[in-house]
């Protein structure tokens, strides 16, 4: 093998190693940044009074996507929470297709991932009660 040969070998095997390391070209999310929080849907009957809440939390699964590209997916349990980690950016929040509401894909919302912490959200939903 000839020097110009074994020197780009000898660079590959650094670039490697490197990337394997630093994790070159896989964002992660550092260990701090969190979207968490609650799902509602509403109304859960169809006639609302004062006294008695008309929105309620529910378990169902969800998709996030970002650009496209499903990112994650999360259940949220039977009180609405939920916690999924995620780098800091800007996603989609979609519902899956037997949540407990009207049209989940159309009903996609889109939330902001802060740079630290977990960044908290109530996602609400309509149930087509009328």
């Amino acid at each position: 093998m000839n020097c110009a040969r074994t020197h780009a070998a000898a660079f590959l095997v650094i670039l490697a190693a490197s990337c394997s390391t630093a994790g070159c070209g896989t964002p992660t999310a550092p260990s701090d940044t969190v979207l968490t929080g609650t799902v509602m849907r509403g109304p859960v009957q169809p006639v609302c009074r004062v006294d008695v809440p008309c929105d309620a939390p529910f378990s169902a699964s969800f998709t996030v996507e970002q650009r496209d590209r499903v990112v994650a997916t999360f259940l949220s349990d039977s009180n609405g929470r939920f916690e999924v980690r995620l780098p800091p950016g800007s996603y989609l929040v979609i519902p899956s297709a037997t949540a407990p509401i009207i049209s989940p894909r159309a009903q996609a919302k889109e939330v902001i991932v802060g740079p630290n912490g977990p960044t908290m959200v109530t996602l609400r939903f309509d149930t087509g009660i009328r």
